[in-house]
């Protein structure tokens, strides 16, 4: 008697399990594209003015765009120095409603980094870490312009940590 009184009690726990599994499935629905004023001002083409970085003259363009149901801003980079050195990279941003961000890159030199960070009105502060060291982005967004304050430390020929301050001005396309 007992076993038939225990596999009446699993059949339904089973069938409670599908039915509300089944309900649960008709009330899901994606979230709505995150909307944020100053993440859409980043949205599209960037290229950059020449920069000076590592004794080179660099060049770089920056492809910023919404994707997986609106949910991460993507951005793709590309560039190249004129001594012929290039890099491709691709950074994922996850943004809150709230404005803040959480974002992983990797490039083809097989740096990968994580950043944090806040978007609020028409800047944006980025604080990361990577394989070569830290940086810390203070972007401004005004207009069809775009400037990128960075301070990046990493480690020199000599071991001893080495911080470069520049600042990075682009044109949207």
């Amino acid at each position: 008697m007992k076993a038939h009184n225990s596999s009446k009690l699993f059949f339904i726990a089973a069938l409670f399990f599908v039915l509300s599994s089944y309900l649960y499935a008709q009330d899901m629905k994606k979230p709505d594209p995150v909307s944020n004023e100053t993440v859409n001002m980043l949205l599209g083409k960037w290229e950059a003015e020449p920069y000076d970085m590592m004794g080179s003259k660099w060049n770089e363009s920056a492809n910023h765009y919404m994707a997986l149901n609106g949910q991460f801003m993507y951005i793709d980079l590309e560039g190249a120095d004129d001594k012929g050195v290039t890099f491709k990279g691709h950074i994922v941003m996850k943004i809150s409603a709230d404005g803040s961000l959480t974002g992983w890159s990797f490039d083809d030199w097989g740096q990968v980094g994580t950043y944090s960070g806040t978007a609020k009105g028409n800047k944006i502060t980025v604080n990361g870490k990577s394989d070569m060291g830290t940086d810390v982005r203070e972007i401004e967004i005004n207009g069809n312009k775009m400037t990128h304050k960075v301070t990046m430390t990493m480690k020199g020929a000599d071991g001893k940590d080495m911080t470069m301050t520049q600042t990075i001005n682009y044109n949207k396309k």
